[in-house]
């Protein structure tokens, strides 16, 4: 029943990787990759530079169509070549952020992403004297940390409606201009690259968009399309975001997997309890609890989970983070006498010596015979703390606006009640099978 290394590695590059990249990129969650339909308008972006050969070139045929695009440039691109972006901002043209060195983000701890973000923030706002109001990640990969560094800096995420695959080796101008002008519609942001220097970029491909651009500005010209500042699109207050339940379900499908790879399971049949669990080994030091019970290495322990979809089922949209918590507690309690019948009647579950749970929603707990720890500064910690307040501003209704006069109150913290504890405080009513172990 204990997950093996392997699988623990792909629940975390799942936490910490590929979820927050699927609920963006698929979830449109935070972000924005094309504009509602209606006013005709699409927007052109460049990404990569500036770079001495192609960006002068691209400037000059912008500037013959009279026309706007952001360019989203790398921070040690800017430091090196800063005639360029001045010259980008003289002609009118928006600028924003692309990562200082084009980093995957799924490669990146939260101090590297930060420093990503950070450095081509502060080039940006000293070459042209304003701040950068959009951000694009290398490649559109986001990790859990630089989803709450966008936030928290108010950066707008921009993507793209759809690649024209400028900067594959076998792209032609030919090819951009049908991959563009096929597809497009009103309300696209158009992503093509100015630069070839970053890995994966095909040698000469930003010379192929240069002779493409005319064509392309052609063709939107001649179906009635105009061209708009990125920012004309994106701070459109109609511009609405996927509705946030797909992104609710989109991690709820994320979750089944992880708890899966997890062997966690549901307490009782789905969505009927609030608890999920698994059975686990405890690889730490000696850890004595309250009532002299030692949780030694290689003992079994209970890790404890709560049911998102059942909580989610109990509140409104009117609900508070308190009134959440208290909803919260009101159906741990109630669930706490299910789990005291596991772990009496269970063969497996009754190996366990402690229940353990990490929540950032512990106030209280110790009512109900749990006792909090902390958590010691570290990187669990911090990962930790941000998987926790995206998973309560994902499904609080208030979202991460609400979630943000909070946060510095919001910390995770191990909440544990031992064997005994729990069987002294709800002791089951003779010894009755009881429902377990359902697949989440």
């Amino acid at each position: 029943m204990e997950a093996s290394f392997i699988n623990i590695l792909l629940i975390l590059l799942i936490v910490y990787a590929v979820a927050p990249t699927a609920l963006i990129r698929f979830g449109r969650i935070g972000a924005v990759s094309c504009a509602r339909k209606g006013g005709d308008r699409v927007a052109i972006t460049f990404d990569d530079g500036p770079d001495p050969r192609y960006t002068p070139l691209i400037l000059d045929i912008l500037g013959r169509y009279k026309v706007n695009a952001c360019f989203f440039v790398n921070g040690a691109k800017a430091r090196a070549h800063p005639e360029l972006i001045k010259k980008i901002t003289l002609a009118g043209h928006e600028i924003g952020n692309h990562g200082f060195r084009h980093k995957a983000a799924w490669f990146l701890g939260p101090n590297a992403t930060s420093k990503e973000i950070k450095e081509t923030n502060r080039a940006i706002e000293e070459l042209t004297g304003q701040q950068a109001r959009f951000y694009r990640p290398a490649w559109g990969l986001f990790n859990m940390f630089s989803i709450w560094y966008y936030w928290l800096k108010g950066l707008k995420v921009v993507l793209w409606t759809y690649m024209s695959w400028d900067w594959s080796k076998h792209a032609t101008p030919e090819s951009i201009t049908h991959n563009v002008l096929h597809r497009i519609r009103d309300g696209a942001i158009l992503v093509l690259h100015d630069s070839d220097s970053t890995p994966g970029a095909a040698p000469g491909g930003p010379a192929r968009v240069v002779a493409a651009l005319p064509q392309i500005l052609e063709g939107l010209r001649h179906r009635g399309l105009r061209v708009a500042p990125l920012h004309e699109l994106v701070m459109d207050k109609s511009n609405k975001p996927t509705v946030k339940k797909t992104a609710q379900r989109l991690w709820s499908l994320i979750e089944k997997v992880i708890r899966k790879l997890a062997g966690i399971k549901d307490l009782g049949g789905g969505n009927t309890f609030i608890w999920r669990l698994a059975l686990r080994r405890y690889h730490g030091t000696k850890w004595i609890m309250p009532d002299g019970t030692a949780l030694c290495a290689g003992d079994f322990y209970i890790e404890l989970h709560l049911n998102n979809e059942r909580l989610l089922n109990l509140i409104s949209e009117n609900t508070s983070i308190e009134r959440m918590a208290i909803i919260a507690m009101r159906e741990v309690r109630n669930g706490l006498p299910e789990l005291a019948r596991l772990i009496t009647n269970d063969e497996q579950f009754s190996k366990a010596k402690v229940l353990l749970g990490i929540t950032i929603l512990h106030r209280g707990t110790e009512r109900m015979g749990f006792t909090a720890y902390d958590i010691k500064p570290c990187f669990f910690r911090t990962v930790t703390c941000w998987y926790e307040k995206m998973l309560l501003a994902l499904f609080h209704p208030g979202g991460f606006k609400n979630l943000k006069s909070y946060r510095d109150n919001l910390s995770p913290r191990y909440v544990v009640i031992t064997r005994q504890e729990i069987i002294r405080r709800y002791p089951p009513a003779g010894k009755t099978s009881t429902t377990h172990g359902q697949e989440g």
